[in-house]
């Protein structure tokens, strides 16, 4: 039909990729028409470590959306995480400008680029510079100094950074799927626009995406990104935990940890038995469920402490009051939020991709967080022209990204 445009999201994981087709009409509605979801493989702790498997489990997924959409796919946004991701906070400025001059574009990416310039090293990828606010003739809450006159401007920005060879192999495995990359997203970020609020962005937050491989940490205050970092933990520990623990097979880990599982011990029945399968001349082993349970508390502890010491790290003194956002396939596990609770100094809940006209109720999902928001990130840039994006993925004008994350009020799932 005339006047509609497409868009495509991949999210390749640890445990899953997923491909999204949506389709917004001239008025800008976003609708779902195909869904591609298959076992992940060639992934680890969200890196590439078989290339010739993920382009494999790539090019399942596109069939699969495009089978449901009836569309060839040829280029996408594309999440990205793991532990090779790390960010820096910066600032610049540009000093001794022309009053009679108001700040254009140049001057905001300059400001941009001056951000990392001196910031990066060899073998680093900038994915993101994203502002956290600037000031004008020294006076700090401007949100968008373009068109104002100015003596002088300063950015303080969070800038993301990845290895470039960890993306260029995901890139690659892309480009021999025959995808064309549009941009790349850091994957907690795509997140975000899936499950938080503005309330909850404009007061402070902890969003954390807890996938397979990673749990992705982003920390929101004053409706902008302050912190971001990788936990290179996630169900797939959970996983080889309970495996190495009663010497059995991961599938058979996995199974008894999606239907038995249980963050609190204490809250399953006690006489309760299940049988797991073993190695060698074992066939199978008798293991009570509370034991099951008790090798997951222990791993979710840590985890949820390593998330909490995020806010020392950020350089905050208490959490924030939005209190505690877990998404991602990992948050689905059965005590989980009860058990953050216990250890989280505030509110907290499990974070579902919003329900609208856009998302199908099978997408409600935390695990489609990440590629639900990465749709929504392909279909507001096509909206508002902002396709600015050259062959490394990252936004023409990097400034752009601030206004993802502050002009929310522009949502196409209305």
């Amino acid at each position: 039909m005339r006047n509609e445009t497409y868009h495509v999201a991949i999210d390749v994981g640890t445990t899953k990729v997923c491909t999204l087709v949506g389709r917004s009409d001239a008025d800008g509605k976003l609708q779902v028409i195909g869904v591609g979801t298959v076992p992940s493989r060639g992934m680890k702790k969200g890196m590439v470590s078989n290339l010739s498997d993920v382009q494999q489990v790539i090019q399942s997924s596109l069939r699969e959306a495009e089978a449901q959409a009836g569309i060839k796919i040829g280029s996408a946004y594309v999440g990205i995480t793991g532990s090779h991701i790390n960010y820096v906070n910066s600032r610049a400025s540009l000093d001794n400008r022309r009053y009679n001059s108001p700040v254009g574009s140049s001057d905001m990416e300059q400001m941009s680029q001056a951000c990392y310039a001196d910031r990066t090293v060899p073998g680093d990828k900038v994915l993101h510079v994203i502002p956290r606010g600037y000031s004008v003739d020294g006076n700090w809450g401007i949100h968008d100094p373009t068109g104002m006159y100015a003596s002088t401007v300063e950015l303080e920005s969070h800038v993301v950074i990845a290895n470039q060879t960890s993306v260029d192999n995901l890139v690659e495995g892309l480009r021999r799927s025959g995808i064309k990359l549009r941009g790349l997203v850091l994957e907690p970020l795509a997140s975000a626009e899936a499950v938080l609020s503005n309330d909850e962005r404009d007061i402070g937050v902890v969003l954390v995406d807890m996938g397979g491989g990673t749990s992705d940490v982003s920390i929101f205050l004053e409706g902008n990104i302050w912190h971001t970092s990788v936990i290179p933990v996630g169900g797939f520990q959970l996983t080889r935990d309970i495996s190495i623990a009663f010497t059995t097979f991961a599938l058979a880990a996995e199974e008894a940890k999606l239907k038995y599982g249980h963050a609190i011990p204490g809250a399953v029945d006690p006489r309760e038995d299940l049988r797991l399968p073993g190695f060698g001349n074992q066939t199978f082993s008798q293991i009570s469920r509370q034991s099951l349970c008790e090798v997951i508390h222990e791993r979710a502890d840590e985890l949820l402490r390593l998330i909490l010491r995020e806010v020392g790290n950020a350089g905050l003194d208490s959490v924030p009051p939005g209190g505690l956002v877990l998404t991602g396939g990992t948050s689905k596990l059965s005590g989980l939020e009860e058990l953050a609770s216990s250890i989280w100094p505030g509110p907290v809940r499990i974070g579902v991709p919003t329900a609208s006209a856009w998302v199908p109720q099978d997408l409600e999902d935390p695990a489609f967080a990440t590629a639900l928001g990465l749709l929504y990130w392909d279909a507001r840039h096509s909206r508002v022209g902002e396709n600015g994006i050259n062959g490394n993925g990252i936004s023409k004008y990097s400034f752009l990204v601030k206004h993802w994350l502050n002009n929310l009020a522009h949502r196409v799932h209305t």
